[in-house]
């Protein structure tokens, strides 16, 4: 078996027990202090269904499918700076290891968190207000 050869959701032992992984990373992330009101009128129980199929299709053998917005596109209206980011992706790190999730899902799911990273925070511009003249060289 191959890297690339292992399924996501038969790694983290079926439907059920990603969807519990799943869970409680949202849960964590909709009560944490530092980045939980990003999340005050987002609807779990589909962000948990979308997280699910984002990651499916994009680690290991790549066999679910995703239907969702890109990602640069479901994160653009938010105001998420560096710090956010790295908040949650703090928390996807606990809720991995407190799941004991095998190293190579683990690795791979990490790799594409960070590979997000780029695509969802603002930068520039868009920190100070997109168009705004108020900095001037």
């Amino acid at each position: 078996m191959t890297l690339s050869d292992w399924n996501f959701i038969e790694e983290l032992g079926g439907e059920s027990a990603a969807e519990t992984l799943m869970r409680s990373f949202y849960d964590r992330l909709f009560e944490d202090v530092m980045i939980g009101f990003f999340f005050v009128n987002s609807d779990k129980e589909a962000l948990i269904r979308s997280q699910i199929e984002y990651v499916h299709a994009n680690i290991g053998g790549r066999q679910g499918s995703y239907e969702g917005p890109s990602i640069r596109k479901a994160h653009r209206e938010l105001p998420i700076l560096s710090g956010h980011f790295d908040r949650r992706h703090q928390i996807l790190k606990e809720v991995l290891d407190d799941f004991e999730v095998p190293e190579k899902v683990r690795d791979a799911w990490i790799s594409l968190d960070l590979a997000m990273r780029p695509m969802v925070l603002r930068q520039g511009k868009e920190v100070r207000g997109a168009g705004s003249n108020n900095c001037r060289n």
